[in-house]
């Protein structure tokens, strides 16, 4: 106590000597080392605290006007979850391997040690960039076994989704405000400081895509998506009121900031999930309710009078793509690359591709490449032998987690799964056009629905004279 005194002096003349920016990133990282010390005692903790932080560094970078080390702090921390969970395993005894024996874990094996040995690309520019963008590969097949551990139970998964779902929540409030009472001056700045920032983010009407908390509008637009996608499950199954509450709010907020991030995979994969969602619960008197009503208002959203509105055009843009300009170059592109895919089967190298990394690809025939589609940048930085991999490894996730709902007989894990399937589905979709699955907060969203489809046969046999409890 003593000594409390002597360091606030210490850090506020820190502050008055280095400024409000210096001081704002000095007191951050102390709260943030102290909470990183308690997460390795708490996996559970960890594991959410990580997932909060995603949600906050891109505006606190943007905020403080900073480059910060985003990539750095968000592999850091899933190493100290792994960490953490290694040590709690430690102390009971159990083994590593312990609930991996699944089809996906292995799938995503080979998939991991393929990825690993392009390091190694003869193609790629040089092995010490190949290494610092295959950091994000490692570490969210960490965050996957973190995962597989932590959900072990309904009860923790429920935890799951009430948090993330809290997170979602407060990201979709703020992709409203930004829409409804408009950008804060820093955001602006933000994007008015890099033409291309201005070019990705901006509209024809000269009004700008949102993305509220999160890095850039397709990231937040694609989660949004897939946050609806769930509430619309969970509403049909939910008991109580106050969560029905807490759904139905989530949802619209979710929706509505779909919309006017801009991001047209978001439109198109929500839709595509309504359509799975009625095709696997056809049999619901409900869904048939519930599939009357979408379709109908589908029909009002694409032919109604409604002409004057820009985020309603640009949904009705999406299922137009013979009149969709950038989807037309983006094809072109595509045509224009596959000869390279043809004569590397083994790709250019990790990281080859993009606009951001071609300071570091000088030369390569790929530098500057706008790959636009997670399935285009995989075949070619990873070769057509890397995408064939890849796909197999997206057809068992899925496989599997259609297999998981089917062959579960506990109403309380049913709900759970076919939200898992559907949020499962519209990611994989949504990487054929955008590089949808890695981008946080979303790819920790991803990795958390295959880690709860690998305990399904577990916690089904935990649960299976009880009823949905969300």
């Amino acid at each position: 106590m003593l000594l409390l005194p002597l360091i606030t002096v210490v850090v506020t003349f820190f502050v008055i000597k280095s400024g409000q920016k210096a001081g704002i990133i000095f007191i951050v990282g102390c709260i943030g080392i102290a909470l990183t010390v308690f997460g390795l005692l708490f996996p559970e903790f960890c594991f959410y605290y990580t997932i909060a932080v995603t949600y906050l560094l891109a505006d606190v970078s943007r905020m403080v006007e900073t480059d910060l080390p985003i990539g750095i702090v968000i592999d850091g921390l899933i190493g100290v979850t792994f960490l953490s969970v290694l040590f709690k395993k430690f102390i009971k005894k159990e083994s590593f391997w312990l609930h991996c024996n699944h089809p996906i874990v292995y799938a995503y094996l080979i998939y991991f040690l393929y990825a690993t040995t392009e390091i190694f690309n003869p193609n790629a520019s040089s092995v010490e960039f190949s290494i610092q963008i295959y950091r994000r590969y490692f570490t969210l097949q960490l965050f996957l076994y973190s995962a597989i551990q932590i959900l072990s139970n309904m009860e923790s998964i429920n935890r799951f989704f009430k948090v993330f779902l809290s997170f979602a929540l407060v990201a979709a409030a703020y992709g409203c405000y930004q829409e409804w009472v408009g950008y804060p001056r820093y955001e602006l700045d933000y994007i008015y400081s890099n033409p291309l920032l201005v070019a990705l983010f901006g509209l024809n009407n000269g009004d700008f895509r949102k993305f509220s908390l999160l890095s850039d509008p397709t990231a937040f637009g694609i989660l949004m998506a897939v946050v609806s996608l769930i509430c619309v499950v969970f509403l049909f199954y939910a008991k109580r009121k106050r969560m029905k509450v807490f759904l139905g709010i989530t949802f619209i907020l979710s929706l509505l900031s779909m919309g006017y991030s801009g991001t047209r995979t978001a439109y198109a994969i929500f839709t595509a999930g309504i359509v799975v969602y009625i095709m696997m619960t056809l049999t619901n008197p409900k869904t048939l309710m519930f599939a009357a009503v979408s379709f109908l208002g589908f029909l009002v959203l694409m032919f109604g009078p409604i002409y004057g509105n820009n985020t309603i055009n640009r949904i009705r843009t999406t299922f137009q793509f013979s009149e969709d300009a950038s989807y037309q170059v983006r094809d072109i592109n595509r045509h224009n690359i596959q000869p390279y895919i043809y004569s590397h089967p083994f790709g250019g190298g990790i990281g080859s591709t993009g606009v951001l990394n071609m300071s570091e690809n000088a030369g390569h025939p790929l530098a500057g490449f706008p790959t636009d589609s997670g399935l285009l940048r995989g075949a070619l930085e990873l070769g057509w032998v890397g995408l064939l991999i890849q796909c197999i490894v997206y057809f068992i996730v899925l496989q599997q987690a259609v297999k998981a709902y089917y062959n579960s007989r506990s109403r309380a894990v049913r709900p759970v799964l076919i939200a898992c399937v559907l949020g499962l589905f519209a990611y994989i979709l949504a990487h054929y056009t955008q590089l949808a699955i890695g981008p946080v907060p979303g790819a920790f969203l991803f990795y958390s629905l295959i880690a709860i489809i690998i305990r399904q046969r577990q916690i089904d046999n935990e649960t299976e004279n009880l009823t949905f409890s969300f």
